[in-house]
């Protein structure tokens, strides 16, 4: 417990002022030093079926919540793979195309489709009490008009979908569908930007306020610049972490959820009762502290910054006006101008960040934070408490200790290095695929019961498992102090570029 009430504190402070005065930044933040080397295994590959077209498009990894070591892969095209802690071979489970709901990911195949699942805290559990056999889904369809949230006088580019299924038997090795509703319908004006995780808080009791309180996140709505300004628009859904009670709260009635007490803006004139937190770009990943219950946001920057905030009711993270802990531009054209104003208060800084030239010293021109959990495990006692994030595009991996997290200013980053059977690798080099004239991971995070941490590469299938802290080699070190030199004089100045989402 005392961890999570330290990241709320944590992150309290960071949104007090600390920066004074304002002046351009060129290179905002410094090299990233290295940190622990850890080694890894594989653990399996999502098979390419037939039903799915060429290749695969894994998002999440998630344990389901019966105590049963199963864990629950979602490839964002359609399906739920089963597998467990042992690395059984992955066997679908769940195919949301075959239920006649409108499923399509058409409009973007890597930020459309099947994006998040979400077992109800109760599922496989007891059968007595709610929830016991329903588990939830983010999916998007193509526009129908009947969307029940919807931003006025904008396009519609596709709809994004909670539903909720009841399965017959919680155990079985495949779901059996009895029955399905939606939840909430959202009309989507972009193509990108949208639906990321949806998730239960797994610290909460069954008598707690938070007990089967859905979260649900979504980006700004799409395009560069949030053009429609939805990120800090409270009646939008864009640039939010909504809350919402999934249950019916009137049978045949035409509500489909309820409000959970504790939302900061239910009782607000100009606010959407749903909006728990907001001023977020794209926070495609959030995580909780299975012990503690505290969130952390992984929110995908445009230009310069990407950032990791712990998750509190009623923050603001400053998007469109502010990019992890600098101010931007105040006019729409305005791409790579950040300044240090002080912050007076009215935002919530992030916990950690990392500029993009930091990814530039790679030869990559894209970068995007895909990714942060708190490792709970017992495989690698270095990291246990840290907090352990990814870079999608290049696959790099980096950890932080929340406690360096003082006065204001974000927590230091320290990069995780890998080996595969005792030789040193990269992701890059074990799961990246051609981009041009150079390669991309696509790397997502995944955790088990156990607190032990998955690295998914999402267009290859490919995942890994962290599995112990290694001696680091001479060579090894040698070999990276010739890749530092480079990367030294690479980042002397590389130019600035969009994000990779």
């Amino acid at each position: 417990m005392k961890r999570g009430s330290k990241l709320a504190l944590w992150a309290l402070a960071l949104g007090i002022a600390t920066q004074a005065g304002a002046a351009a930044i060129v290179n905002p933040l410094p090299p990233i030093p290295r940190g622990v080397t850890v080694g890894i295994q594989r653990f399996l590959t999502v098979p390419r079926l037939p039903q799915t077209g060429s290749g695969v498009l894994i998002q999440q990894l998630q344990a389901i919540p019966d105590g049963s070591n199963r864990l629950m892969i979602n490839d964002t095209r359609g399906l739920l793979y089963v597998t467990d802690t042992r690395g059984s071979a992955a066997q679908p489970w769940f195919d949301i195309r075959s239920q006649n709901v409108g499923f399509s990911n058409a409009a973007n195949g890597t930020q459309t489709g099947l994006m998040s699942f979400a077992f109800h805290p109760n599922f496989g559990r007891d059968a007595s009490k709610a929830g016991y056999d329903t588990f939830y889904t983010m999916d998007t369809s193509a526009p129908t008009g009947r969307a029940s949230w919807a931003v006025a006088n904008a396009p519609n580019n596709h709809e994004n979908i909670v539903h909720e299924w009841t399965v017959a038997d919680p155990h079985a090795a495949s779901a059996t569908i009895v029955s399905n509703r939606e939840v909430l319908r959202v009309a989507q004006p972009y193509s990108d930007h949208g639906p990321g995780t949806i998730a239960f808080n797994p610290a909460a009791s069954s008598d707690s306020k938070d007990y089967g309180a859905l979260y649900i996140g979504f980006g700004d709505g799409g395009a560069a610049n949030d053009p429609l300004d939805s990120a800090q628009n409270l009646t939008s859904p864009f640039g939010k972490i909504l809350r919402i009670d999934p249950v019916d709260p009137d049978g045949a009635g035409p509500r489909t959820y309820g409000i959970p007490a504790g939302n900061p803006f239910a009782d607000q004139d100009g606010a959407r009762p749903e909006v728990w937190a907001y001023g977020l770009r794209n926070p495609q990943n959030f995580s909780f502290d299975p012990t503690s219950g505290s969130m952390l946001i992984s929110d995908i920057g445009q230009n310069q910054i990407e950032e990791v905030n712990v998750g509190l009711a009623g923050a603001n993270y400053g998007w469109p006006l502010r990019e992890g802990t600098y101010a931007r531009g105040t006019s729409k054209s305005d791409f790579g101008i950040y300044t240090t104003p002080t912050n007076t208060g009215s935002f919530t800084d992030p916990i950690a960040q990392y500029d993009h030239e930091e990814i530039f010293r790679d030869g990559h021109t894209l970068a995007g934070v895909g990714g942060a959990f708190l490792y709970t495990g017992s495989a690698i006692p270095e990291l246990f408490g840290k907090v352990v994030l990814s870079d999608l595009v290049t696959g790099r991996l980096f950890y932080f200790s929340p406690d360096s997290a003082t006065n204001g200013v974000p927590a230091t980053l320290s990069e995780l290095f890998l080996t595969l059977d005792a030789i040193p690798t990269t992701m890059l080099a074990l799961a990246g695929t051609s981009n041009g004239a150079q390669g991309r991971v696509d790397l997502r995070l995944g955790r088990d019961d156990a607190g032990e941490l998955y690295l998914l590469s999402k267009t290859r299938g490919e995942i890994f498992r962290l599995v112990g802290s290694v001696p680091e080699p001479a060579t090894w070190a040698m070999l990276l102090l010739g890749f530092g030199m480079i990367g030294a004089a690479i980042r002397q100045r590389a130019p600035l570029a969009a994000a990779a989402a």
